[in-house]
C-alpha cells in the first residue's frame, strides 16, 4: 500500500502600512495642488483692471463749480484716482479730495469717508494713489472740501464698475498708437499691422457709442464729436474676438 503524504498550503497575503507610505505621498499631493489652486486664483482675481467712471462733477449747494472727469482704476499695480486735463475749479484753501458715501460735506455725521489727499491742483490732469484697503464699490462719490472753514466744494458721482478680463488685455503685437488723447474730436489711429476688422467706442456703462469697420486699414480716424466728454474704452476686434483695449478720454 502506498502511502502519499498530504501536501499542506498556507496562502500568505502581505500586509502593509497603507498610512506609513499613503502619508508621505498624499501631503506633497494636497501640498501642490493648494499651491497651484492659490497660483491660479490670484492670477484670475489680479489680472483685472476695474474701473469706475465719474462722467462730470456737480457743485455742492453754496460750492463752486468743477468741470473735468475722473476716473477710479483698480490695476494689478494699486487703484489710482484721476482727473483729465479738463479739471478745474476755484482755488481755495486747505482744498481736500475724499471718497464718501453720500453726495455731503466730508463732515456731515453719518458721511462714512475716506480722506485721499491734498487737491494737488484747482485745475488740469492729477493721480492720486487710493489706500490697499478701499475697493471699488465701497463708495459712492468723490468729494472736494475746504478743510479750514469746513466748506464743501462739491463732487461727482462714481458710475458703475466696468472689469477688463486678462483675456482682453492689449496684444503687444497689434496694440495701436493713438493721438491727441485726450481728444476734443478727431481721434487718429494708427495699427503697428493690419488685422484689426472694426472699432468700438463703449462707455462706462459698457454701452456701445460708436462702431467702425476698418478691415485692411492700418491709419485712419475716428470722429469723437458726437461723444459728451469722459473716459471711453476703445476696443479692437477680429472675428469676434478683443485684440486690444485702450482707454480714450474725450473732453
Amino acid at each position: 500500500m502506498n502511502i502519499r503524504p498530504k501536501l499542506y498550503f498556507m496562502q500568505i497575503t502581505p500586509t502593509f502600512e497603507s498610512e506609513s507610505i499613503t502619508k508621505p505621498i498624499m501631503k506633497p499631493i494636497l501640498l501642490f495642488s493648494l499651491v497651484v489652486s492659490c497660483s491660479l486664483y490670484y492670477t484670475v482675481s489680479f489680472s483685472q483692471t476695474c474701473s469706475q467712471e465719474i462722467p462730470a462733477f456737480m457743485a455742492a449747494p453754496g460750492g463752486y463749480n468743477i468741470s473735468g472727469t475722473g476716473l477710479l482704476e483698480a490695476t494689478p499695480e494699486g487703484t489710482t484716482l484721476s482727473f483729465d486735463n479738463a479739471f478745474n475749479t476755484q482755488s481755495g484753501p486747505d482744498l481736500y479730495v475724499y471718497l464718501s458715501i453720500n453726495f455731503e460735506a466730508p463732515t456731515t455725521p453719518g458721511n462714512t469717508n475716506i480722506e485721499i489727499g491734498e487737491l494737488i491742483s484747482n485745475s488740469g490732469a492729477q493721480t492720486y494713489t487710493i489706500p490697499s484697503s478701499v475697493s471699488l464699490g465701497d463708495y459712492a462719490y468723490v468729494q472736494i472740501h475746504c478743510k479750514t472753514f469746513n466748506h464743501w466744494w462739491g463732487g461727482g458721482l462714481l458710475g458703475e464698475i466696468n472689469c477688463i478680463s486678462a483675456t482682453e488685455n492689449p496684444s503687444e503685437k497689434l496694440s495701436p498708437t493713438i493721438y491727441p488723447n485726450p481728444t476734443y474730436d478727431i481721434l487718429n489711429i494708427s495699427l503697428a499691422e493690419q488685422g484689426v476688422e472694426k472699432i468700438v467706442i463703449t462707455n462706462g456703462l459698457g454701452q456701445t457709442i460708436i462702431t467702425q469697420y476698418v478691415t485692411g486699414q492700418k491709419e485712419f480716424q475716428l470722429d469723437m464729436n458726437s461723444c459728451e466728454p469722459g473716459v471711453y474704452l476703445l476696443s479692437g476686434f477680429n472675428s469676434g474676438q478683443t485684440i486690444f483695449n485702450k482707454r480714450v478720454i474725450k473732453h
